[in-house]
């Protein structure tokens, strides 16, 4: 299953001459600007967010970041190795980059305590119990939902589920659209580029304001380095780029200078504003979510 293509209006939107790079960084910065407005951002942001709410938070998303890594490893199968030489060495690299992130991640929820081998045993139990046709019917009615309304993301369409709806069929989405011999590699690698560029601009305007210094989100370097490899706060730019800024300047520039990319920039768009809005969705619905996350089960010890 290739999941329909949910862009409202977008070939409307989309001019014949914009190119597909400039395109899903346009559609990223709004749907970052979407995520910075909800009450899970302002909470953040004025530091109302407790420990257990933060640690249930990047507990219910570890999913979503070890999924966007598989993804990347499978889909880069798809890229013609002989013509595309030298940006599959760019791809080797960031891949490179991408397991040290995740390890990252990992040592964060172990320094809060977390279990994150428990986490993933339960991703991958869970997955199990389903085939690929219901997942992928369970991801399609998660799409229409947060189509519909981005705080949509945790309706239960994932019955018994830990993680939030949107968490599930986001990872489900990207593994799908990395495998498909229906999707096209640039709509893939759209997907994930616009998540890239949406977690800088939240991270930068909300998450790193809200956690860096806060003695309850803040409890050592461990706790911060993913974020700070993944945003800027405005006015602080520091002379050395991070690999993130890195790849998303080399995101960008693939998208425009690909030919297939830019022959068919309204489906290409499409496809990454489905994997963004669910991302904006396994965020905004935190508000809710934190607060079902059975984060006890997790506990390895109190940090």
């Amino acid at each position: 299953m290739t999941f329909a293509v949910r862009g409202n209006d977008m070939p409307a939107r989309i001019g014949t001459r914009e190119r597909a790079g400039d395109v899903v960084t346009e559609l990223a910065a709004s749907y970052a600007a979407r995520m910075n407005d909800c009450g899970f951002a302002h909470a953040l942001r004025e530091r109302r967010i407790s420990r257990d709410q933060w640690v249930a938070f990047i507990s219910a998303l570890y999913p979503a970041v070890v999924g966007f890594n598989r993804a990347l490893i499978l889909s880069i199968a798809k890229v013609d190795h002989v013509r595309n030489s030298v940006f599959l060495g760019a791809l080797a690299e960031q891949l490179k980059e991408e397991q040290a992130h995740n390890q990252l991640w990992r040592e964060k929820l172990k320094r809060f305590g977390v279990d994150h081998e428990k986490l993933y045993a339960d991703l991958e139990q869970y997955h199990a119990r389903f085939t690929a046709a219901e997942l992928d019917a369970m991801t399609a009615k998660t799409l229409a939902a947060v189509t519909d309304d981005l705080s949509r993301g945790n309706e239960g369409n994932f019955p018994d589920a830990v993680f939030p709806d949107a968490v599930l069929a986001l990872c489900h989405l990207l593994g799908t659209s990395a495998t498909n011999e229906k999707v096209g590699y640039w709509e893939h690698f759209a997907s994930q580029a616009g998540i890239e560029m949406v977690i800088w601009g939240v991270v930068s305007a909300t998450v790193l304001p809200g956690v860096l210094g806060n003695p309850e989100l803040d409890i050592g370097p461990v706790t911060t380095q993913w974020l700070r490899e993944h945003g800027q706060i405005a006015g602080t730019k520091s002379d050395v780029r991070t690999d993130e800024e890195k790849h998303l300047d080399l995101s960008r520039i693939a998208l425009n200078r690909s030919e297939q990319a830019n022959a068919n920039v309204a489906l290409v768009g499409a496809r990454a504003e489905n994997a963004m809005r669910l991302f904006a969705a396994s965020f905004i619905c935190q508000d809710r979510a934190v607060g079902r996350f059975p984060l006890s089960r997790y506990r390895e010890r109190a940090a």
